[in-house]
This record gives C-alpha cells, structure tokens and sequence, in this order.
C-alpha cells in the first residue's frame, strides 16, 4: 500500500500577530456533507494531489472543508475590521461566518506558495453579531462560480476551492422574504483576506502601534520592496496598493463584472477580488447595471466602480495618516487615475 503524504506545510505567520487582531474559532460542521463544486487545479497547486493525505474526494477532504475536522492540528481563526458600507463608518465588523482554517506553503515554488485557507457558513464566529453564521447552497455556488470566471478572464482574485452541501436546511432572506435553503460551506483561498477595513479599525480604536504592526507585517511579506524606501517606507506602501486597487478595478471594467458590495471592508489591501456574493458581469457594459438587491441608489452601480474605488483609497489613506505624511498620502492617490487608465488601455487594447 503505498504510504500517504502531503506537499504542503503548516504556518502561523498571520496567526502569530495575536489577538488584537484575530480570534480562535470552532466551526459548525455540516450535517452528512457531500461535495457539489470543486476545483482541481487549486486542489492541485495546494498539494491535495490522489497520493496525498487530503486527497480530493477523499474521507478527509470532505471532512476538513464541511468544518468537521481541522487540518492538521490548525485552529481557525476569524479576522475583526471596520468599514464604510455605503459610505457610512460601521467598527463592528469582521469575519461572522467565514474562518481562516489553516495557513500553508506548498511545495510550488514557481508561483506564490504561501496560501490562507478560508470557509464561508462555518459558524457564527465571535463577529457575527445577530447573524446566524450559515450560508446557503446557492450563494455558495454562485460565489465559486465567480471566482472561477474571473480566474479564467486573468483578473486577480481569491479563488474557490470547493462547495460542500448539508443535510440541515438553514433560512435565508430575500427580496420576497424569507424561505429556508439547503446549508453549504464555501472554501476559498488567498495569500491574504486583509482588507482596507482592517486597517481602519486600528484607526477607529487609536491603536497605532498595531496598525504599525499590521502595516509592517504586510509590507514584510507582500511589499517587500517598500523596505527598501527607510522612512518612507509606508509612504510606498500606500502608493502601491493605490496603484493595485486602480489597476483591479480597470480589469473589472475590461470584462464587465461588477462587485455589487464595494464596502471598504472588501477591499483587499493586495489588490485582488474578495466576497463575491453580490458580484455579477454585464454583458453590455452597462453603466447602470446594480447587481445588489441593496444598492437601490446605485451607489457601486458599473460605471460608478472606478470612481468608488478612488473614494476607498481616500479612506485608507486617512486611516494609515498616524504613520503617513498628508503630502505622502496625497502623492500616493494622485497615483490612480494614470494608474487606471493605462491599465484600462493596456487591456482593452
């Protein structure tokens, strides 16, 4: 019989910042899981080949990804951050039914290697607040099925794993009220789910040194060229994820999808598509187009996209003005719009 491995390993370089800013959580499990989506390839790129320990399609795999069962040992974590959800400030944010259920880096080292692993339906975490932590199967699918199409169009994006459908019912609501929907649980990965509001939640709580910390840790790992920049070296930082959330958002404009949930607590301060459940593509590019049943002034409407994505980096960049310049930050923003626009050109040629 041959003997069972895995390509991957364990780390903690997320977890180890602490408490300020994660909590340890233990996930609802689905009842009777049975797999409905999955992606080889990501399967593949994370280790989970046949001959591994979590083989696709094996005991362990489903038991891992329906929250049954920890990998290797992990306990998942949930992340707590602030936003601007329509352009109001909301501190009370955070991960309420998603969970970072392992950190690994995979024996591919042709490409990034270091992965978060996330499951969205896995509870009411401690940032759940009144919600009941479950997701429902047909926002799960339509979630991975995003995530997939985006992939295949090259925009920067987490991507999904697999979908895993329960045997309890849970009740969601809808425009024409509520009704109870099969349970699911989606798994998606990134190299991070930090995001802008992240950030602004330090801000809120005039807790600089840990909005240094999480600057630094960021920098350190996914800036690291900023090091190089001394003193200025948040300065840079700031300037790049302008530049990335700019460019992000010309791609979405290029293929014609549109997010839906522009909040600032979506925004990922890595430049890439997070939280898919309201996102949709226009097939006709239309400006108007609202995705999100909420949006009724049409507030993240199509054609609104490239100028709320400026208005979220001014709200980075009044979070990050403890450890930044106001000459710093304003140079960084003044970054944008060439930034869209040659990368909007750059595609659309």
């Amino acid at each position: 019989m041959k003997k069972q491995t895995h390509s991957f390993s364990l780390d903690d370089r997320f977890r180890s910042l602490g408490h300020e800013f994660l909590t340890p959580f233990s996930p609802t499990g689905l009842i009777n899981p049975k797999e409905i989506k999955r992606n080889e390839t990501v399967a593949a790129m994370l280790g989970f080949q046949k001959d591994s320990s979590i083989a696709i399609g094996s005991e362990s795999f489903e038991d891992i990804f329906s929250g049954n069962a920890s990998l290797l040992g992990y306990e998942p974590i949930a992340q707590q951050y602030a936003g601007h959800q329509y352009g109001n400030f909301n501190p009370f944010l955070g991960d309420g039914r998603s969970a970072i259920i392992g950190e690994i880096i995979t024996a591919d080292l042709s490409n990034n290697n270091y992965w978060q692993i996330s499951i969205k339906g896995i509870g009411a975490t401690p940032f759940a607040f009144n919600g009941d932590g479950h997701a429902g199967l047909n926002e799960s699918v339509h979630e991975f099925d995003c995530s997939q199409r985006l992939s295949e169009l090259n925009v920067p994006t987490a991507l999904g794993l697999c979908v895993m459908k329960g045997e309890k019912q849970v009740y969601r609501r809808g425009l024409k009220g509520g009704s109870f929907k099969d349970s699911a649980m989606l798994t998606r990965i990134a190299p991070s789910f930090v995001r802008f509001g992240t950030f602004e939640l330090f801000y809120f709580q005039r807790n600089v040194n840990a909005l240094r910390i999480l600057a630094d840790h960021i920098i350190y790992y996914y800036y690291p060229e900023s090091e190089s920049h001394g003193k200025k070296k948040y300065a840079d930082f700031f300037k790049k994820v302008v530049i990335k959330t700019a460019q992000l958002i010309a791609h979405w404009q290029s293929v014609g999808y549109v997010h839906g949930m522009m909040n600032t607590d979506n925004q990922s301060i890595l430049g890439i598509t997070l939280d898919f459940g309201s996102g949709a593509f226009t097939d006709d590019f239309d400006d108007d187009f609202v995705s999100a049943s909420s949006d009724e002034y049409g507030r993240y409407a199509f054609g609104q996209q490239p100028t709320v994505g400026l208005w979220n980096c001014n709200v980075l960049a009044r979070a990050l003005s403890p450890i930044i310049a106001a000459e710093d930050l304003k140079q960084g923003l003044l970054c944008y719009e060439t930034a869209y626009l040659e990368h909007y050109e750059t595609l659309s040629s």
